[in-house]
């Protein structure tokens, strides 16, 4: 290991939330203004400031749930129409749950009905111009590719493979044997390594993906150390991977790399931190969603019998057994006959409300209760039943890693 992974901060994300959180402002602002002229509606903003604020961290935390800042919601159609549309729809229903139903506070009718439309019209602005903008490559940081031709090519494909990753690939800069042809996968081969820095230097290079085996040419970490101390960013194949995949390429970690991600996440301040965020993000999560929590348990019983909240099993941190907390949605017994199986998209237990809830994720939401205990973190590796976990330890390699913190409801 010899990158060491801190937190990293997607570009994307940092963009629509701010672009977002004036949208929302701006919204509310001229709804108000709309509907009651300027300088009433100024005056109207000013006299309900908190609760206006209050619904617009309820529309933000909606957006979150609802994956409006994941990578499908700008590549694929039915995700970019219909993700903010469905977003905009629970967040208009949980302010009115919240503010007209729990705490007698009032926002016009008429206000919020033209705030949610602007909202709506604005997210799926916001995030057209950010197609736009990443198409032209306004977003992208100036990346060099360290490695040799297979190593490059690796690289470049996989960020070829995510067009909004915030990465626009210069040249390759090759160790060990050039590439043949002066190209790897249409990317230019500038030189060798020991020219990196006059290429950093000449390109304006903000980022450097080395993924040349630094085990087999140590000579290359003599070159990357000045250029690390002069601000660039390294990364390498598995942190860019996790980075755009949002998954771990198992075939390219080994026990030193699970030593170092074990070293950063067991610090006493992380760990603190972590814990902290976990309780107050669910105190938050339970007294917003309470409503919409309600509102999926009526729905339960009423489309079906047995218990609205479901308890199963679970293992946990250091191996130890813990009971999870889902709202239905499956047939009670569910089973009765086959014994413990996984489930899939299409399984035929699953009710019609229940594929409903599974879909947005509301099943999971009496999960913050066991976040709450102790038992899991509002991030972190899936829980598995007791039953399956021999299976996927023989079957995936470092299965048991993830025992060793706790699981996390995503």
């Amino acid at each position: 290991m010899f990158f060491e992974r801190g937190v990293s901060v997607s570009v994307r994300r940092v963009v629509l939330s701010l672009a977002d959180i004036a949208t929302i402002t701006a919204a509310f602002i001229l709804a108000a203004v709309i509907r009651l002229s300027a300088d009433a509606g100024i005056a109207y903003v000013k006299c309900h400031i908190g609760t206006l604020i209050a619904s617009g961290m309820i529309f933000l935390l909606v957006f979150y749930i609802c994956g409006m800042y994941e990578r499908q919601v700008l590549t694929q159609r039915r995700y970019f129409v219909r993700t903010p549309l469905v977003a905009v729809t629970v967040s208009v229903l949980l302010v009115v749950a919240v503010f007209y139903g729990q705490f007698k506070l009032t926002i016009g009718r008429g206000i919020l009905a033209m705030a949610a439309g602007m909202i709506l019209m604005g997210s799926w602005a916001v995030r057209g111009l950010f197609r736009l903008a990443v198409g032209y490559g306004w977003l992208a940081h100036n990346t060099l590719v360290v490695g040799d031709e297979a190593q490059a090519a690796a690289v470049i494909n996989l960020i070829a493979a995510h067009p909004d990753s915030g990465y626009r690939v210069l040249g390759v800069v090759y160790s060990g044997k050039p590439p043949e042809g002066g190209f790897v996968e249409n990317v230019p081969v500038l030189g060798p390594v020991a020219d990196l820095k006059k290429f950093v230097n000449v390109y304006e290079v903000e980022t450097v993906v080395v993924a040349a085996s630094l085990r087999k040419e140590r000579e290359v970490l003599r070159i990357l150390r000045p250029i690390r101390y002069a601000g660039v960013q390294l990364l390498d194949y598995v942190a860019l991977h996790e980075e755009l995949a949002q998954e771990i390429p198992l075939d390219h970690i080994d026990d030193e790399w699970l030593m170092s991600a074990a070293m950063n996440s067991s610090r006493i301040h992380i760990r603190q931190i972590k814990r902290v965020m976990d309780i107050s993000v669910a105190l938050t999560g339970l007294i917003v969603l309470s409503p919409l929590f309600l509102l999926a348990v009526i729905l339960v019983k009423i489309s079906s019998p047995g218990p609205a909240v479901y308890r199963q099993r679970r293992v946990g941190l250091d191996g130890r057994e813990y009971v999870l907390l889902k709202i239905r949605t499956m047939v009670p017994a569910a089973e009765k006959d086959t014994g413990p199986v996984w489930s899939n998209s299409h399984d035929c237990r699953i009710t019609a409300v229940g594929r409903f809830l599974r879909k947005w994720r509301i099943d999971e939401i009496p999960q913050l209760v066991n976040v709450l205990r102790g038992e899991m973190s509002l991030v972190g590796p899936r829980p598995e039943r007791p039953e399956f976990v021999e299976i996927l330890s023989d079957a995936v390699p470092f299965y048991r890693e993830r025992l060793l913190v706790r699981p996390g409801i995503t």
